[in-house]
């Protein structure tokens, strides 16, 4: 299963990456490859932050930083529980920073996955039910955990950058799941973050342009169907499509919706992701991003 995700991530990161636009400047990065494990776990990172001087680069830095923080220190947690603090080192101290955290996140991590396995060993021990050589080999195939977490810039023009945050994590149970606050917008002139492309309050009157787009990303995926089928089967009320929690981003062809594991659908069916051209949404753009575009 973690291979079926493992390929998701990739599938979703090439499709992204054809996007790209070249530019003649593009935002200078630094790039961060790192991969340990235990005796249960294992943890990568691939990070790639802003490694220039300029107001935009520096202020994009700090935006993502504090992404690597909020999600490293509570990576494990289903309470929002923060287990370590934040790096008080030089914020400009890229391999630093990520380092702290890397440290931090992998300790948490080898820790409570051999926790979760002496747990286990103790109720397949004590478990009278199982003769000797089941218990021997059930102890050989504890599940393992595993952490990926995914930083990396995906786009850059002249007027905007983006950065996409996916992560995938699993704990040992049924299956593991892909993590992280999804692909972030930030603009070139200043490096502020873009957060709102469309008009979240007009939601309603974007129905016809999310059921067409959900429609086609199932289709692409060879499952031709209806409206009427398809709704019945998703996660939503009343027909109503909501807008993905995650950020919508710009491309070339238009904005990105990106919908997450469980929030309109079922495991088995992804990520819902479709591509709304500009000559479409726009109407429901903000005056931010409509700047942002030049439309």
């Amino acid at each position: 299963m973690r291979l079926r995700i493992s390929i998701l991530l990739c599938a979703l990161v090439a499709v992204l990456a054809a996007s790209c636009v070249d530019v003649e400047q593009p935002m200078a990065t630094k790039e961060y490859h790192w991969a340990d494990s235990t005796a249960h776990a294992y943890m990568t990172m691939d990070a790639e932050l802003p490694s220039g001087t300029d107001k935009a680069s520096a202020r994009v830095r700090q935006e993502l930083e504090s992404v690597v923080d909020d999600i490293l220190s509570h990576v494990t947690s289903y309470e929002n529980e923060r287990f370590f603090d934040p790096f008080d080192g030089d914020s400009d101290d890229i391999e630093g920073m990520l380092g702290y955290y890397r440290e931090n996140a992998f300790a948490l991590i080898g820790r409570q996955s051999q926790e979760d396995a002496d747990e286990r060993a103790k109720y397949i021990l004590e478990d009278e039910d199982f003769s000797d050589e089941e218990k021997a080999e059930m102890l050989r195939d504890f599940p393992r955990w595993g952490y990926e977490f995914g930083l990396k810039k995906i786009d850059d023009t002249d007027r905007y950058v983006v950065f996409q945050s996916m992560d995938y994590i699993y704990m040992g149970g049924a299956h593991g799941g892909v993590t992280g606050r999804g692909c972030l917008t930030f603009s070139k002139a200043d490096g502020a973050p873009v957060d709102d492309f469309v008009d979240a309050s007009r939601a309603s009157e974007m129905q016809p342009l999310l059921i067409a787009g959900l429609l086609r990303y199932y289709s692409e995926g060879g499952y031709d169907t209806t409206w009427d089928e398809l709704k019945e089967s998703l996660f939503i009320e009343d027909g109503f499509v909501p807008l993905p929690s995650w950020p919508l981003y710009p491309s070339e062809d238009g904005l990105n919706f990106i919908y997450q594991q469980y929030e309109i659908a079922s495991y088995a069916e992804g990520m819902p992701s479709f591509t709304v051209p500009y000559a479409d949404i726009e109407p429901f753009m903000t005056p931010e991003a409509k700047a942002l575009l030049g439309i």
